[in-house]
């Protein structure tokens, strides 16, 4: 399985470098969740690249990984962008993670609010539905905006939610994409379970 997986930013002051970077722990991760063996090729912070990656790679999965406010890093958000309109057109699956939901809330028009208490923390989510297994669970935070339920873009439907009201994970309507507030590259007491569920909704649509 190939996954083409999108980079942060990071400014290097003291060498005038702007590095795309991506954290290791991420292959152990994805080939966790989707339980098979997963190519991970990192996606190169240039806009103009995508189409030509897309085509020749063909990924089974477009990762949307964390890091970088949506606005500080342009470059990123031209890149992100640009797949999520190819995952569009071809309905690549897509996984958007922390930064990655907001900038699919972002992409299908929908609004960003600043949050609290939500910053290098654990909390509960607990499932829209009363069907839905697990009903509750905790999972790790480490964001400063988010999306209140009422304001989720049109396309997407909320499938867990903090107590405060905002959406820690989400789907769209009618395309295999899943977003998640919270990061299932990092520890936390509940992130088995949440990775565990993550995977679950993955493989359903691969």
């Amino acid at each position: 399985m190939r996954v083409l997986i999108t980079q942060r930013v990071d400014l290097l002051t003291e060498r005038g470098e702007r590095r795309d970077a991506l954290d290791q722990a991420w292959g152990n991760t994805l080939r966790g969740m989707l339980q098979s063996p997963a190519l991970i090729y990192p996606m190169p912070n240039r806009s103009l690249d995508v189409d030509k990656t897309v085509s020749h790679l063909r990924p089974s999965l477009i990762v949307l990984s964390g890091g970088n406010d949506i606005g500080n890093a342009p470059e990123r958000d031209a890149t992100e962008a640009a797949l999520l309109r190819r995952a569009t057109a071809d309905r690549i699956p897509v996984l958007a993670v922390c930064r990655g939901m907001l900038m699919v809330q972002h992409f299908l028009g929908g609004g960003l609010q600043r949050l609290t208490d939500h910053v290098a923390v654990e909390h509960r989510v607990r499932s829209v539905s009363e069907d839905a297994s697990p009903h509750e669970f905790s999972v790790n935070s480490f964001h400063a905006w988010g999306i209140d339920r009422g304001t989720l873009a049109n396309g997407l439907q909320a499938l867990y939610c903090h107590s405060d009201g905002s959406v820690e994970a989400a789907c769209h309507a009618t395309l295999p994409w899943l977003s998640l507030m919270w990061h299932p590259e990092r520890p936390g007491n509940g992130m088995t379970l949440a990775n565990d569920w993550a995977g679950r909704w993955l493989c359903e649509v691969l």
